[in-house]
């Protein structure tokens, strides 16, 4: 039986680090195309500064926009995800997870874009290559990431302490903003942290609705075209700075509310 379980260690051990320099392996590419001495320069480039401030900038908005209105989704499909024709709303909530991020940004394009039925109305009104075409197309992609993580959040705690609260003669918006939200609160912080990092890195939605002004993954498919991997290596090299930091949160709180695990879907 030991020797059974020490040849399964290796196995597991072995592929383990196969996967781990697989996954690490493209990272040499920023030692390969620049040099560390060369990066404060290459990191100086207005534009490059400008798409960094921007992509955090707007994926900040866009997950307070995510905050405002995913987390009140999240809680009805906890509480009423039995009812009939609350699959319907969560299969519209899958939808940005499932489909291309192209395809995303295309039908949000079409819906909001110069020709749209709903647009010639406001002529006045230009969403795209602004920064509120950003913002619009950075939601859609990050929303499943808020409100999956605020439904598992709100279904993480005995929905009777809610009810104790309601018979203590609190109504149920006293009760959602000092029992429910207070409960849920590491998993919707870990909701919002998701979504910000996937806010941050999108590309192919914001690419078809709002090409400008740039984010800084706009910024890298731009600089690759024109000048290669070596002009947008230094682009990379910020974006990996920013995942970190803000995977790094993550880890702690998720480590916090799931005791290590990463797995907030059921």
């Amino acid at each position: 039986m030991d020797v059974k379980n020490h040849g399964f260690n290796i196995a597991v051990l072995g592929l383990s680090l196969i996967t781990v320099a697989y996954l690490a392996f493209p990272l040499t590419a920023i030692f390969i195309f620049i040099t560390l001495t060369s990066i404060p320069t290459l990191l100086s480039r207005p534009e490059v500064v400008n798409a960094f401030v921007l992509s955090a900038s707007t994926a900040t908005v866009s997950t307070m926009i995510l905050a405002v209105f995913g987390i009140p989704v999240g809680y009805l499909l906890a509480r009423f995800g039995h009812l009939p024709g609350v699959s319907i709303l969560r299969l519209l909530v899958f939808l940005p997870l499932v489909l291309p991020p192209l395809a995303s940004g295309a039908l949000l394009l079409g819906a909001l874009g110069p020709i749209s039925p709903i647009m010639r109305m406001f002529p006045m009104i230009d969403l795209t290559q602004s920064v509120s075409g950003i913002i619009i197309a950075q939601t859609y992609v990050a929303s499943p990431f808020m409100i999956f993580a605020a439904e598992i959040a709100f279904e993480s705690y005995d929905e009777s302490l809610e009810r104790v609260s309601r018979l203590l003669g609190k109504s149920r918006f006293q009760t959602f903003m000092k029992v429910s939200i207070p409960l849920a609160k590491n998993g919707l912080i870990i909701g919002s942290i998701m979504s910000w990092v996937r806010a941050v890195g999108e590309l192919g939605a914001t690419m078809m609705l709002a090409y400008n002004p740039h984010t800084i993954s706009i910024q890298i498919f731009e600089d690759n075209a024109i000048g290669g991997l070596a002009r947008a290596i230094p682009d990379i090299f910020l974006s990996i700075i920013l995942s970190i930091t803000a995977l790094t949160v993550f880890w702690l709180y998720s480590a916090k509310f799931t005791k290590g695990s990463f797995i907030l879907m059921k």
